[in-house]
């Protein structure tokens, strides 16, 4: 063998690996109880990744991810994955009434239930309820919290968890020793403890990037360390084009910091995801939703 540039005569041999087929994923998926939208996904949303739903209100984004925290009990056979769910509320009163609205009449659960010789499967007892502050140290820190909920998901000693609370009333001081393992966090929304922040200057666009960089991180550690999914929803921005005005004074360019990421069209007008460019790229999937004559549509 020839010396290398450093005088090494080791040969490194790295064995090949074939690559698999577009329609094959070494990740489990979860599905959303929507076919079309699970044909789109192939098979579902999957885990040890970030996804991330985007849309104006009305779109159908709370109504999916509340799907996916039911979905997630199911066994696997049915698409699910045999466990339960975490949901982290930003925007005011949980809709646990529609979560259990949803459970009590989609027919894929109804049919769920009809399987079981036993006793009747409780979903809401195994959706776990973490609300938080709205704004960006609130948000973190009912994250961080959820570390404890992922770690402890796997043991049968019931112990206090601060900060948390079932989805299911007069629950939750201590967490359910029959219930299974976490595979699903849902964040719903990750956009709105940002609304009040001032990123229109130097300093508030810096400090909201840090914020979400941190949270963006933890995410990502969640979803590889548990294997699961991780699911975030996301609002929309009136999009303005302010190409003359950077042509006009090149010193300014908010598109530089902000994004956009791409502009859509949703209920005859512009919009664009908000939390701009730098969000875009934390997340591994972006599903967006539109409303067009009244209903709700969507496409990654």
């Amino acid at each position: 063998d020839d010396d290398d540039a450093y005088g090494d005569k080791t040969r490194i041999v790295v064995p090949r690996e074939h690559l698999l087929p577009l329609s094959v994923s070494i990740n489990r998926k979860l599905t959303t109880l929507c076919p079309h939208m699970d044909d789109w996904l192939r098979g579902g949303v999957p885990t040890r990744s970030v996804t991330e739903f985007v849309g104006e209100a009305g779109a159908g984004k709370t109504q999916l991810v509340l799907q996916l925290l039911l979905s997630a009990q199911l066994p696997e056979s049915e698409g699910g994955l045999d466990g339960s769910a975490v949901y982290v509320h930003t925007e005011g009163r949980a809709p646990v009434g529609r979560l259990k609205q949803i459970a009590d009449c989609h027919p894929a659960l109804l049919s769920f239930q009809k399987s079981q010789k036993k006793e009747k499967h409780d979903f809401l007892k195994n959706v776990i309820l973490v609300q938080t502050l709205d704004d960006p140290g609130g948000l973190w820190t009912a994250l961080a919290s959820v570390a404890q909920i992922l770690e402890q998901s796997n043991s049968p000693e019931p112990t206090n968890l601060k900060g948390s609370d079932t989805a299911n009333p007069g629950a939750g001081e201590t967490p359910n020793p029959k219930r299974k393992p976490v595979r699903v966090l849902v964040v719903d929304s990750v956009s709105s403890p940002f609304r009040e922040g001032d990123a229109s200057k130097k300093k508030g666009a810096v400090e909201r990037s840090h914020a979400l960089s941190r949270i963006a991180a933890l995410l990502r550690e969640y979803a590889h360390r548990h294997e699961i999914c991780v699911v975030v929803t996301n609002h929309v921005v009136d999009h303005v084009d302010d190409s003359r005005r950077n042509d006009a004074n090149p010193k300014v360019n908010h598109r530089n910091v902000f994004g956009p990421p791409g502009v859509l069209t949703t209920s005859g007008r512009n919009v664009t995801p908000a939390l701009g460019l730098f969000w875009a790229n934390c997340v591994n999937s972006r599903i967006f939703l539109k409303r067009t004559g009244g209903s709700a549509s969507g496409f990654g």
